[in-house]
This record gives C-alpha cells, structure tokens and sequence, in this order.
C-alpha cells in the first residue's frame, strides 16, 4: 500500500466540488490564552470553529484542517517561514563503504546565510531509488555510527551531548550508534538519513547561532515568531528537498522519524509537508503525541519552564491552565491524515506518558476515517508488543525511554506495509 498524498486528495476534492462551501472563521484574530476559558474534556477534532460539524473530506481539507493548522501553529509552535529559494548542495564526499554493502554520501546543504545542514546518508547498494527513513540525531552524525569517515560536525555542541567546550570531538563516535540500525535497514532495502539538529538550531536558550539566532532567555520567542521545534522541521524539509533531487533516493517514500524532542519535531514537520510519506513518532511524549491534559508525566509548565524556546510564548500561557488550550496534541496529529502515522511508546517511560499518547493517537483517528482509510478500534490501552490501528497506528514496548533495534525492526515492517 503506498501513502496517500494530501495534495492529490485536496485537489480532487476541490475539482469535484458543486457549490461553495461556507467561509470558515480560519482567517480570524486568535483569542489571547488568558482569555480563553476552560474546556471540560479534549476539543472536539472534527467541529468547525463557527460549531458546525464536519462530516466529509471536503470539509476537512478545505475548512477545518487549515483552522487546526494555524491554531497548532499559532498557540504551540510558530510559523515557518517560507522555503528558500535554493537550497545548495555541496558533496563532501560520495563512497560505497568497506564491506561493499552501502553508499555514503555527506552532504552540506546551504539553507541560508550561515547555516547549513550537514546530512549523512547510506543507501543500500543495487537498490535504485530506494526509499528512505529521515531523522534528527542529538550529538552529531558521527555519533550515530562507529564508521570513521564521517566528519565531526561543526555546530555548537553541548558537553552534556559529550562536546567540549562547545565543540564536537572524536570520543563521541559511535556513542549513539545502537539507536541508529542502519545495518537493519540498509539490509531490508531502505536508505537512511540524518543530520545533527544543532545544524539548524542549538538546543539553547542563549545563542548567537542558529536560524533563530541570536537570542537570549530574556527574549521573548514571539520575537522570532517561531519555536526551535517547528525550526528544526523546517531543516527536515529542506533535507527533503535535497532527496527528492537524490537519484538513489525515492523522494515519494521518504518517512520521518524521531525520538524524543526530535520525535515532536517529526510529527511538525510531517504535519505541515505532506511530502512526507509517513511518520513515526518514538517516546516524544508532552509538546508531542502525548496529550496535554490531564497533566501527566512532563507537563507543559515543566516543559516550558526548561525548554521553553522550543514553542511560542502563547504555549507558555498553558502552565498549570492545560485545560485553557483551545487545542491539544491529536489535532497536530491528525493534520498528517490521510498519510500514515505510527507513534510509538515505552511502558516505564512515565515522563513520556504513554497514555497520554495513546489517547490522543485514538482521538486523532477520526480524520482518516473521513478518507474511509485504516481504522484504530481498541477496547483500552494495548498489551506491551501489540500494534493497535493501521492508519494511525499505536505501539507500546516493555522498557523506558531509548531507541532499539526491536523499535527499527517494527518501524521498517510498518512503513513496508504502507510507505513502500
């Protein structure tokens, strides 16, 4: 089964219209979050914000889908600006690695005055235009694997990350290397790809760095109208555009991935490009798949007090008053429908509430039901090892909060059954 595009849909949809259908109220100012009041259970998913009910694709894509995605853009990360006019490339290096089984290639993309992206891909040799697994990496792409000719990155590196004194260094090669099975994937056809997400912003409050560049804790994040995660998903795009120019890359089945904070920045990103044939979601947990109330596990006062350049000042307002928001995590989850999605958690990873990601993955569900695709019937949460749903899907492992091989093992035997 391959992922359903967005864009086709949308424009079917739009040339098989009769009449017109009403103006939604998408277009109207923003209530400030104090001014919200508080709502008694989760908003309703498919309700219009004039209060009527959505009940066909039309209706979702045309109305109520663009209101969800400015609400989510609004209230929790900031917009993006718009893709640059180039995105250039230049080729580090291109080599099949010593036991003849891949291609690596480094490449640095130039997104914009002073920033780039360093990606790392390995793609399966004798496979043509293979499709491919994208995704953040936390210290450096030679942190991902024990291969030594993949260069140290250049951006600012926390020594809680393993840098030194800002910088990358070789003690960290390989440090992270079992949370990357590119020995998994490359075996079963697929080509993977990533680059330090420090590439595109420190993982900071202060900086002089970045796309977001330069701020401090004192600032406010509305000052730059975007949060570091949704920056960070606009530097997944960008690598995007580059695979899709890739001839070994099939550019049409790309997934994004992530775990943790960069597992929130896969679903922003797959949420607002659907290019993106599918998206997995690992243990991302508040400010990601897991629902904002009740408040579990990390919440958004927490989450804000620590990280809080990571939104908008408006998602800051929630602290304590999570019952205020006039939206919750399934709506961003349910802006990738009709595509499909897997979020994925850990039994013991209570900071992560897998609950909390459960439900809202079941709350989200109802938007690909108006594309008469999958289905996510579940009596309650599932058994430890059980896959509930197809579009979306839900999956809970014994274990905490990490990346196994177990996890790359389920996540290529999802996305074979419905990205390739």
């Amino acid at each position: 089964m391959r992922a359903l595009s967005l864009g086709a849909l949308s424009l079917a949809v739009a040339c098989s219209a009769s009449p017109e259908l009403p103006l939604s109220a998408e277009q109207a100012p923003f209530p400030h979050p104090m001014d919200l009041p508080p709502n008694e259970g989760l908003p309703a998913l498919l309700t219009l914000s004039t209060g009527e009910a959505v009940h066909t694709q039309r209706e979702w894509l045309n109305l109520r889908r663009p209101e969800i995605a400015r609400a989510v853009e609004h209230y929790v990360y900031g917009a993006a600006p718009e893709p640059p006019a180039e995105v250039r490339a230049v080729r580090m290096e291109e080599c099949m690695t010593e036991d003849g089984k891949a291609w690596r290639e480094q490449v640095r993309l130039h997104v914009t005055e002073g920033v780039a992206i360093d990606l790392l891909i390995y793609s399966p040799v004798g496979v043509k235009s293979a499709p491919c697994f994208l995704g953040l990496n936390f210290c450096g792409n030679h942190a991902t694997t024990q291969d030594p000719k993949v260069m140290l990155t250049e951006s600012w590196m926390a020594d809680s990350r393993g840098g030194r004194d800002g910088a990358a260094n070789d003690d960290q090669r390989g440090m992270k290397a079992e949370r990357w099975d590119y020995s998994q994937a490359l075996s079963k056809g697929w080509a993977v790809a990533t680059f330090y997400h420090g590439d595109i912003d420190p993982d900071t409050w202060v900086t002089e760095d970045g796309i977001r560049a330069p701020r401090s804790k004192s600032l406010s994040t509305s000052e730059h109208s975007w949060g570091t995660i949704r920056a960070w998903a606009w530097g997944l795009s960008r690598a995007l555009d580059h695979l899709i120019e890739n001839p070994r890359i099939d550019g049409d089945r790309v997934v994004v991935h992530g775990h943790s904070r960069n597992g929130k920045t896969a679903l922003v990103a797959g949420a607002y490009d659907e290019r993106f044939a599918g998206v997995i979601s690992n243990h991302s947990g508040c400010g990601g798949a897991a629902l904002s109330r009740p408040a579990r596990g990390e919440t958004v006062e927490r989450i804000v007090t620590t990280l809080g350049y990571w939104f908008t000042d408006a998602f800051w307002s929630f602290a304590d008053r999570e019952e205020h928001l006039p939206l919750d995590q399934h709506f961003l989850l349910a802006l990738i429908a009709p595509r499909p999605l897997l979020v994925c958690s850990a039994i013991e990873d209570d900071w992560a509430d897998p609950l909390g990601e459960f439900e809202a993955t079941r709350a989200a569900a109802p938007a690909w039901a108006l594309f008469g695709v999958g289905g996510f019937e579940s009596a309650g949460f599932p058994m430890t090892g059980e896959l509930v749903g197809t579009l979306p899907a839900y999956h809970v492992r014994e274990g905490d909060h990490s990346v196994l091989s177990e996890d790359w093992t389920l996540w290529l035997s999802w996305a074979d059954r419905l990205v390739r």
